[in-house]
């Protein structure tokens, strides 16, 4: 029931950290990419907008704060092994933290420090 409400309810709109931590992501894997740069298209930068939407309607947001951001630059990171920005991580033997909310703190500034966004950190409350 939660899901098929935030699903109706919110519509959420991209703030401008959140663009730019995505538009950065994007670009960073298609410089990357020089093996074949037709492999990262426009449908990688759709599918992060639409898992940070996602993440934001599960926070009960109607806006995509820099968090939703992150956590989109995450779930595909943990899919693309091969050119992530963050290192190997094998979610499925990762334990579940004790503080998710310093976890992801700790995440976050991790992620804006390799996207060369640093300055984002703690600026989309």
């Amino acid at each position: 029931a939660y899901i098929a409400h935030v699903k109706s309810a919110f519509q959420p709109a991209q703030t401008p950290a959140s663009e730019r931590v995505l538009m950065r992501y994007y670009q960073t894997q298609r410089q990357r990419d020089t093996l074949n740069a037709a492999r990262t298209t426009i449908r990688l930068l759709e599918s992060l907008i639409r898992l940070s939407q996602a993440h934001a309607r599960l926070m009960f947001r109607d806006k995509v704060l820099l968090q939703d951001a992150v956590v989109a630059v995450v779930l595909m990171e943990c899919t693309m092994l091969s050119a992530s920005i963050l290192g190997a991580t094998d979610a499925l033997h990762t334990a579940f933290p004790a503080d998710a909310d310093a976890f992801h703190a700790e995440l976050e500034a991790l992620v804006l420090e390799r996207l060369g966004l640093a300055e984002l950190a703690g600026t989309d409350q």
